[in-house]
This record gives structure tokens, C-alpha cells and sequence, in this order.
């Protein structure tokens, strides 16, 4: 049976997670301290290391369920989502429409006063997803005209900057629309989307 949290402990560390981002965009996660985040939460010292034990854990509890709900709402629901042919890749439409939905989130993690661990982790996540999906989808990666982690990389890579260009357009495009060209720079490639064939 799943543990139900205490509705005021959530309350405390919604009001903490949401002190953090505010902070951190205001003047970077350095020059934070636990005073500004009690400050700007409206709680006492005590409260904050009944639940965290310092800025550092807050700052990586916060990352961790962020990006843990992300793998969660964009993990594909059937291979079909990879083999079927179709304009959009259903995982991508979820991807950024995960983002859009927590953007102030990723512009503050990913903008000029960010953390810069942050695009490492989600990079790294990236790059795990990545990989199942061509475990899955190529039994004989030693036969791919590139070496996997090549792949891994380039694509890893591109998804990022593709994301971080998005967040920092204030997303200027639909997710839907994002996700769209993604998918055919991904399937596609270059050349064709480009119209240089």
C-alpha cells in the first residue's frame, strides 16, 4: 500500500521548491542561502531541515521528482510509437508538451543564472532513453552505419539544443509543432527537412 504524505508537508516543500526556482532566477543557486530560501518560503529554520537537510538536498530533490515525473510522462506506451508512420512521434509531442507545462521550471534550470548540472542530468536521461529505444529497435547495433554511442550522442545532443532553443524563444512554437519537426529531423535527417536533396 503506497504511503500517503501529510497534505502540510506537501504544502512546505511546494512553498521551498517554488522559493528555490524564484531565488535561483533572481540571483543564481551560489549566492543562495537557507535564510533567503526560509525568507522567501514564509517558514522558520527548523521547518526547512525537518525536511531537507541543506540547500544542495533541496536542490536535488527538486531535480530528482521533476525529472523523474518527466521519464514517467514521456516513456512510450508500445513500440508502435517508434515503428508506426506517422508526421509527429507521440513521445515527442509528450516530451514538449511536459516542458510547456512546468516551462518556468526549465527556463529557470536551463537559462544564463541556471544550474548547470541540471542539462547533465536531463542529458544523461536523454541519452538512457536513447539507447533502449535502439536496444529495442536494432538487434545488430554493430551493423548500424555508426557506433551506437555515436548516435547516442549526436541525438542526445541535438533533442537538448532543440529544447533549451525552444525554452529560450519564451516557446514561440506549439508543443505539437516542435515535436513535429523533431521527429523529422530525427527520422528524416537534415538533408531532406532542408530540402538540400
Amino acid at each position: 500500500m503506497k504511503k500517503t504524505i501529510d497534505p502540510r508537508i506537501k504544502k512546505t516543500r511546494r512553498y521551498l521548491k517554488e522559493a528555490l526556482l524564484s531565488l535561483i532566477k533572481q540571483k543564481g543557486f551560489d549566492a543562495i542561502t537557507v535564510r533567503d530560501l526560509t525568507q522567501e518560503a514564509d517558514i522558520n529554520r527548523a521547518t526547512f531541515y525537518q525536511h531537507y537537510q541543506d540547500k544542495f538536498d533541496l536542490l536535488d530533490q527538486t531535480i530528482d521528482d521533476m525529472l523523474l515525473s518527466m521519464a514517467t510522462y514521456v516513456a512510450p506506451k508500445s513500440m508502435g510509437e517508434f515503428t508506426e508512420n506517422k508526421d509527429s512521434s507521440p513521445v515527442f509531442e509528450r516530451l514538449f508538451q511536459f516542458i510547456y507545462e512546468n516551462a518556468f521550471f526549465f527556463q529557470v534550470m536551463m537559462g544564463e543564472k541556471g544550474v548547470p548540472s541540471f542539462q547533465h542530468r536531463m542529458l544523461k536521461i536523454i541519452q538512457q532513453f536513447m539507447n533502449e529505444r535502439i536496444d529495442q529497435l536494432h538487434p545488430h547495433p554493430e551493423k548500424m552505419n555508426v557506433p551506437k554511442e555515436v548516435l547516442i550522442h549526436y541525438i542526445s545532443f541535438a533533442n537538448l539544443g532543440l529544447i533549451t532553443y525552444w525554452l529560450e524563444n519564451d516557446m514561440k512554437y506549439s508543443a505539437k509543432y516542435m515535436a513535429k519537426h523533431l521527429s523529422e529531423l530525427s527520422v528524416r535527417g537534415l538533408l531532406y527537412v532542408a530540402k538540400f536533396e
